[in-house]
């Protein structure tokens, strides 16, 4: 049986979660009321305001996250319909996800590892982000950090209530967000092999035990979706089909490209300059070490964060699905813990290797608190832009084009403008679209983003913009690609 550290905490390791939490709160408060970004203002218009019986029964898109439209509409109910209010259920489901980490943290590595592991995900800049955009990443974290606790308590310790209690945060991890199946999968996995390795005396409840649990979490799961069945496979159906036009055909090809998502990740290391090169591997050497560390303690544990990322990526790419790095913010909470148990053993071990022995806690404190540094230089960053500022550019627009001059908001622009921002202008999404106004796009400003693909879907229609307009302002947005670009008539 494994020798899990399940004390209660003492009152000096609940004042650092309290101030941990107290920091991540205050990190994520500054820019919770900005502008709603594209999915945001789709997840708004499309499922937040609808009727309570309509939500429950419609499931049209992977973008209705259902449990978290059910929690945001509550909340703008009670508080009316703001950004932050919409945002208020990702915010405390990622301040309770820092408060997961913290326990499983303690649970599997001490005291001291679980509260820098909890640190190190409050200042994260991605997890901030996501703690301030209205979709259901976070509970995903929250409830698979929750889900992993009870599969490492459960392991050690096969009792009924840490496997039912597993299955609980199955179905309302399901809830939350279908892609949590790829967590679970990856658990299954980790389990069995845990259970392959005891074979010689296992016992049948290391087996009856988690598959009621899983079958009870199973269960539930398909209770709160029964009513949603058939929208689900249709809506299934279609994602897999995928689109019929040729060009957006090509652009879901490239997001569904494992490699894209490298890039995208790759990206974030860019603050650090030529460094950058060097941590990523830098990273991953120092998360192996963290994992082997941890697997001393708990193997299951240790298997769940390389089974994931390489099944989920399987899946994904099988499926003809995109491949968002946001499925994988799931892991971000591992990704910490792995990070500072493995910054802890390698300084402990060059602290002993140098004959510094008496000081190989001081040199793993150190390293740790160096992870943490260089996740500090990433965060101001989210507090430079909005997400995306659809606002800003909808209110410079309107106070600087010429009386009576026509905007038209276009490709991937149309939406947010056309249902929150701006319903007043005209719009267009795709090239015949453009040529159905009753307006001279000559004349006309034009407003639009994620320029990138929208500028390719759309290469005949931007060419001849080149010769007519010229850029007026760009609305910078941390999303990545989401700047918002106004061009107006020379």
């Amino acid at each position: 049986m494994l020798k899990l550290q399940t004390a209660p905490p003492n009152r000096a390791d609940r004042r650092w979660i309290a101030a941990i939490l107290l920091l991540g709160l205050a990190l994520r408060i500054p820019g919770l009321n900005g502008g709603l970004w594209y999915d945001e203002v789709d997840t708004l218009t499309s499922y937040i305001r609808l009727p309570l019986g309509t939500l429950l029964s419609t499931y049209d898109s992977l973008n209705n996250h259902m449990f978290y439209s059910l929690l945001a509409k509550l909340s703008v109910t009670v508080f009316g319909e703001q950004p932050w209010a919409i945002r208020l259920p990702a915010m405390v489901f990622g301040l309770a996800s820092i408060w997961a980490l913290w326990r499983l943290g303690r649970l599997v590595a001490g005291e001291v590892p679980g509260r820098l592991a909890a640190l190190m995900m409050a200042v994260s800049y991605h997890h901030v982000w996501f703690s301030q955009n209205a979709r259901g990443y976070t509970g995903l974290l929250f409830f698979g950090l929750l889900a992993t606790i009870f599969l490492v308590r459960g392991t050690a310790d096969p009792r009924w209530r840490h496997w039912l209690a597993y299955g609980l945060c199955l179905a309302l991890s399901m809830y939350t967000h279908l892609s949590a199946a790829f967590l679970f999968f990856a658990h299954g996995l980790a389990y069995l092999a845990i259970l392959v390795r005891r074979l010689p005396d296992l016992d049948r409840g290391a087996i009856l035990r988690p598959l009621g649990g899983v079958l009870a979490g199973l269960a539930l799961t398909l209770l709160l979706y029964a009513r949603l069945l058939g929208d689900m496979v249709n809506t299934f159906s279609g994602v897999q089909a995928g689109p019929a036009d040729a060009l957006d055909a090509a652009s879901i090809a490239q997001w569904a490209n494992p490699m894209w998502m490298l890039s995208e990740m790759a990206a974030a290391f860019g603050p650090f300059g030529p460094l950058g090169v060097l941590i990523l591997p830098a990273t991953v050497l120092v998360m192996i070490w963290g994992s082997v560390l941890v697997a001393r303690q708990s193997a299951v544990l240790a298997l769940i964060l390389p089974v994931h990322l390489i099944t989920t990526t399987a899946l994904l790419v099988l499926l003809g699905f995109r491949v968002w790095p946001r499925y994988f913010l799931i892991d971000i909470g591992l990704i910490s813990l792995m990070l500072i148990v493995g910054a802890i053993g390698i300084g402990n071990w060059l602290a002993t290797q140098a004959g510094q022995a008496d000081r190989a806690r001081q040199a793993g404190m150190i390293l740790a608190g160096l992870g943490i540094a260089a996740s500090l230089v990433l965060l101001p960053r989210n507090y430079t832009a909005p997400k995306q500022d659809y606002p800003g550019a909808a209110a410079y627009v309107e106070a600087t084009r010429p009386a009576g001059a026509p905007v038209i908001a276009l490709g991937l622009g149309r939406m947010p403008f056309e249902r929150l921002y701006a319903p007043d202008w005209a719009f267009a999404e795709r090239a015949e679209d453009l040529a159905a106004l009753p307006i001279d796009p000559a004349r006309a400003w034009i407003v639009y983003t994620f320029a990138k693909v929208v500028e390719r879907r759309l290469e005949p229609v931007f060419a001849q913009l080149a010769l007519t307009h010229e850029k007026a302002r760009f609305f910078p947005g941390t999303l990545a690609g989401g700047g918002i670009v106004v061009l107006r008539p020379k």
